[in-house]
């Protein structure tokens, strides 16, 4: 079943950002190389990204399974799409209707 994984925004401070929620809500702060700063309350995350680095999105888990036939919905329906690789994960990246970002992503080794 899809969900709601992250909500990647840019800001020009991540640490600061994160903590934030950390004191206001409790969120797990992870700190990878690389990644963006990540503030999860549960197991839906904020992806705290430095100004200029990737675009503002809303990230949907899904399977490998739903991502593959999410591709080819898309397609027929000429919504350009594209798939990034994000080294522990596999997003691929179109707009809504209104132009909002999203992103179907997998996980290498979850289902």
């Amino acid at each position: 079943m899809p969900r709601i994984d992250h909500v990647a925004v840019a800001t020009d401070d991540p640490d600061r950002a994160a903590e934030f929620y950390e004191r206001l809500f409790g969120a797990r702060i992870v700190k990878e190389q690389g990644h963006p700063v990540m503030a999860y309350l549960g197991n839906t995350g904020f992806a705290f990204h430095e100004l200029g680095g990737p675009e503002e999105h809303i990230g949907v888990r899904v399977s490998a399974e739903k991502q593959q036939e999410l591709k080819r919905r898309l397609d027929e329906e000429g919504i350009a799409w594209e798939e990034h690789d994000h080294g522990v994960a596999v997003g691929v990246f179109f707009a809504d209707p209104d132009g909002r970002q999203l992103e179907a992503i997998v996980y290498a080794g979850v289902e």
